[in-house]
C-alpha cells in the first residue's frame, strides 16, 4: 500500500520537471507543450487516460506552478474510481536558475486532496505499473526539498466490488527527495484494524524504478490509542513502538506493544497485556510473519510465533496463525483471561502448547477462534474452601483413611488435549489426580455459558468399603468387588453436568459406555 502512495508522489515529482524546464519561455505554447508532455508520461507509465482542469505557471517573484483536476483512469475505465485523483497539484521554487541549472532543486511540492485507489488485480494477473529500465538519477538529476500531501487517502479496490478498504494519511512530508540517495520522510496515517493513529519517521530510497518494492526503507513508528474493540471479541486501548529496516516487500520489525487494559469479551477481567516481538512485513500486502512474540501478563509468559495473511480475498480482515507455548505459566493468569469467576477456581503452576488458528470473517473473533493444544497443572489448589474440602476428602477416601484429617489442603495434578471451535472447548484424555484418587474424563465446556458436560471414570487406591467407616463400611465390603477394576481399589463412572459456577457431580451408571 505505501508504494502505491510513495510510487505516485515520485511520479508526479519527474512530470513536474518537465514543467518547470519550460518556465523559462512562460509562453502559453510552451506551457501546452509541457502539458502534453505531462499527460504522454502519466498515460504511458499508468497505462491509462489522463485529465486536467487548468494548468498554470508564474515566474515572478518566485517561479510557481499549479495543475488542479487531474484524473488518471487505468485503461480508461469509468466503471471504478480513478486511479489516481488529486485536487491540485502545484510547486515552487525561489528562482529560475534553480530549476535551469544541471542539477535542478525544488523547493515545495504540494499534492492537495489526494486519492489514490489501487485498480482491482486478479491473482496472478500482470501488474498494473509497468517498471522503468531508465536511469532517473542520470535522466533527472533533480532535488526536491519537500513533497507534502495533507488529507490524502489509499483505496484498495475489491475485484467482488465489494467495499473498498480506505486509509486515511493525514500528513506526509518527504524530505531532499532525489534519485541517487536515500530521502527523509514523515507521516501519520490512521490504521484501520485496530483502528489507531500511526506517526512513523524514515528514509527511503535510493528509488528501485525496475523493482520499486525492493527500494530500502529504515524508519520507527509510534502507534498510539489503538481501540482494540474494532476487533470483535476483545477489549483495551493498545499503544506500540518499534523500527523496521529493508526492502518494502521485506521488513523486518521489531518493537513492543502495551494494551493496560486488555480483555477477552468472555471473561471481563482487564489486565495489562505486555509484548515484544520480530516480525517480517511484506510492505505491498500487510500480510505479517511473527518470528517471535513474548507476551506477559499478571505472572504468565507466553512465547508466540505465527502469522497474519489474507488469505480469501472475498473476505474482510486476515486470518491469524499462531503456535503458543509456557512452561512457566499460572493457571489463574489463564483463568482470569478466559473465564469470568472471580476469584479464579485454583491456582497453580501450568504448562501449555497450543496452536491457534482465526480464520477470517466478520464474526466474533472468539466465535472463530480455533485452539489446538495440550496443558498441564501441578501443586494446583482450589480458592474455594468448599471446593478444596471435597478435594481432601476425596483424597483421604482414595488412601482408605476418610477420618485422617491431618490430610488437608491437598494438591492437584490436571491435564489433558483440548480443541476450542464454536465458542465450545473440548476436552480429551483430561486426567485429575490427589494423593489416593485419579478422575479421567471427555467432554466440552461452553465458552459463552460456562455450561459443563462430562463423562469418566474415578479410581481410587482404596476399595470401596475402605472409604466410610461404621456399618457402612461393612455392607459395602458384599460390593466390593463388583467396583474392583483395572488394578484400582474402586472404579465408578462419574458425571459432570450444570456449570463451571454450580457443578453437579455424580455417579453414571446410566451411560452405556459404562455398563
Amino acid at each position: 500500500m505505501r508504494k502505491w502512495f510513495i510510487r505516485a508522489g515520485v511520479v508526479l515529482a519527474i512530470l513536474l520537471i518537465i514543467v518547470c524546464i519550460a518556465l523559462y519561455f512562460a509562453t502559453p505554447a510552451i506551457r501546452n507543450y509541457a502539458r502534453g508532455k505531462m499527460q504522454v508520461y502519466l498515460q504511458n507509465h499508468f497505462h491509462g487516460s489522463v485529465q486536467f482542469s487548468d494548468f498554470q505557471i508564474s515566474v515572478y517573484p518566485v517561479v510557481r506552478g499549479r495543475v488542479t483536476g487531474v484524473v488518471v483512469r487505468h485503461n480508461g475505465r469509468t466503471d471504478i474510481q480513478p486511479m489516481l485523483r488529486i485536487r491540485a497539484i502545484s510547486f515552487e521554487t525561489a528562482t529560475l536558475k534553480s530549476i535551469l541549472s544541471a542539477h535542478p532543486v525544488i523547493d515545495t511540492i504540494r499534492l492537495e486532496g489526494l486519492q489514490i485507489a489501487t485498480p482491482p488485480r486478479h491473482p496472478g494477473g500482470p501488474p498494473v505499473l509497468h517498471p522503468s529500465d531508465q536511469d532517473l538519477a542520470s535522466k533527472y538529476p533533480i532535488l526536491i526539498h519537500h513533497i507534502l500531501a495533507d488529507d490524502a487517502t489509499l483505496v484498495i479496490l475489491r475485484v467482488d466490488r465489494k467495499t473498498p478498504k480506505e486509509y486515511d494519511i493525514h500528513h506526509l512530508d518527504i524530505k531532499d527527495f532525489n534519485f541517487s540517495e536515500p530521502a527523509a520522510y514523515q507521516a501519520t496515517l490512521t490504521n484501520a484494524i485496530p483502528r489507531g493513529e500511526i506517526a512513523t519517521i524514515g528514509k527511503f530510497g535510493p528509488w528501485r524504478a525496475d523493482e520499486p518494492s525492493e527500494t530500502p526503507f529504515t524508519g520507527s513508528y509510534d502507534f498510539e490509542n489503538a481501540d482494540m474493540s474494532t476487533l470483535k471479541g476483545l477489549k483495551g486501548t493498545l499503544s506500540s513502538t518499534g523500527k523496521y529496516s529493508g526492502p518494502l516487500d521485506y521488513l523486518y520489525v521489531v518493537g513492543e506493544t502495551d494494551v493496560p487494559d486488555f480483555e477477552l469479551r468472555i471473561s471481563d477481567h482487564p489486565m495489562d497485556l505486555k509484548t515484544s516481538y520480530s516480525a517480517i512485513v511484506d510492505g505491498t500486502n500487510g500480510n505479517t510473519y511473527l518470528n517471535e512474540v513474548d507476551a506477559h501478563f499478571l505472572h504468565t509468559t507466553l512465547h508466540v510465533k505465527g502469522e497474519v495473511v489474507d488469505l480469501n480475498k472475498q473476505i474482510k480482515s486476515r486470518t491469524i496463525r499462531l503456535n503458543a507455548v509456557s512452561d512457566g505459566a499460572r493457571i489463574e493468569d489463564l483463568l482470569l483471561l478466559a473465564v469470568k469467576s472471580e476469584p479464579p477456581v485454583m491456582s497453580g503452576t501450568a504448562s501449555l502448547k497450543a496452536d491457534i488458528d482465526i480464520p477470517e470473517g466478520n464474526e466474533d473473533l472468539i466465535e472463530r477462534l480455533k485452539i489446538d493444544g495440550q496443558f498441564g497443572v501441578g501443586e494446583a489448589k482450589f480458592s474455594s474452601s468448599s471446593v478444596q474440602g471435597k478435594i481432601d476428602s476425596l483424597s483421604r477416601r482414595g488412601q482408605g483413611k476418610p477420618k485422617d484429617m491431618e490430610i488437608e489442603d491437598v494438591a492437584s495434578e490436571l491435564q489433558g488435549s483440548f480443541k476450542v471451535a464454536n465458542s465450545r472447548v473440548n476436552f480429551s484424555d483430561l486426567s485429575f489426580g490427589v494423593p489416593g484418587a485419579s478422575i479421567s474424563l471427555i467432554g466440552n465446556y461452553n465458552m459463552d455459558n460456562g455450561a459443563l458436560d462430562f463423562r469418566g471414570k474415578l479410581r481410587l487406591k482404596a476399595k470401596l468399603s475402605q472409604t466410610t467407616t461404621g456399618v457402612k463400611s461393612f455392607f459395602l465390603k458384599a460390593v466390593d468387588p463388583f467396583f474392583k477394576k483395572n488394578g484400582a481399589g474402586t472404579e465408578i463412572p462419574i458425571k459432570i453436568t450444570g456449570t463451571k459456577d454450580h457443578p453437579s457431580f455424580g455417579p453414571d451408571f446410566h451411560d452405556p459406555a459404562n455398563k
